[in-house]
């Protein structure tokens, strides 16, 4: 080999090895992201009619066959998604729990007073129960499981609790103490909403009462109860939409 052949050699070994052809993008996988959908939607669809089932049953008992039928499901799709009447309940006591307070805690984080706080907290539910029968149906007849552990009330009250505890806003009192004298009421409340008319300040009124029981002079506690709240619309996806608009649906076929 001379010594043309040989550089030539070298310089071939030393250029960069050409580009490889551009890689052909994968096509998207539509069928992916349409079957998440199609299972997101069939939960949302289980659990809205579950929590009509629950408001007009309880929580005693198995549903799961009057949730399959309110839902136009087979049995095989609802034990897909929930194997027991245990399991639903605390699916649905999660949203419902969670998309009220999604809605009610952005109003309340605006206020610097924990009393005021709880107040607000305390008028926009009842609010939202009284424009929503079947929330107020289902809080009665679940109760305190309602508020269980996957509710996002064990998180955000108990931060206004402790708050108005340590501003010396509230007595002193056991954070669990004061977390069941806000609760309790409010359950006794949407009883109250779902079986008698009551005035229009009724809201008002309860949350007074409750800050009262919590040791906020009378005064002080009609002041913060009183505050002016923003107009409440709830998004036409929120759960209490959905259901009673799947309610009617019901009602509707039922007459037909």
């Amino acid at each position: 080999m001379n010594l043309f052949e040989t550089l030539a050699d070298a310089a071939t070994a030393t250029m960069p090895a050409e580009d490889p052809p551009p890689m052909k993008k994968k096509p998207e996988d539509h069928r992916t992201r349409v079957a998440a959908d199609r299972r997101e939607k069939m939960r949302a669809r289980l659990i809205e009619s579950a929590m009509l089932v629950f408001a007009r049953r309880g929580a005693e008992g198995s549903v799961i066959d009057e949730v399959i039928t309110t839902a136009e499901v087979s049995r095989g799709t609802f034990y897909h998604y929930f194997r027991t009447n245990e399991e639903l309940l605390a699916a649905v006591a999660a949203e419902v729990g969670n998309q009220l307070l999604q809605i009610v805690d952005p109003v309340i984080r605006e206020l610097p007073d924990p009393a005021a706080r709880v107040a607000c907290g305390i008028r926009l539910a009842l609010m939202v129960a009284r424009a929503h029968p079947h929330l107020a149906g289902f809080m009665v007849k679940v109760g305190p499981p309602a508020l269980g552990a996957q509710s996002l009330a064990t998180v955000y009250l108990p931060r206004d609790i402790q708050a108005g505890l340590d501003a010396g806003r509230f007595a002193a009192m056991p954070p669990r103490l004061a977390f069941d004298l806000i609760t309790g009421p409010v359950l006794a409340a949407f009883h109250t909403l779902q079986t008698e008319k009551v005035a229009e300040d009724y809201p008002q009124q309860m949350a007074q009462a409750v800050l009262m029981a919590l040791g906020v002079p009378r005064a002080v506690a009609a002041k913060a109860s009183a505050l002016p709240l923003p107009p409440l619309q709830l998004p036409e996806d929120a759960l209490l939409v959905r259901a009673q608009a799947r309610a009617a649906h019901t009602a509707g076929e039922t007459s037909t």
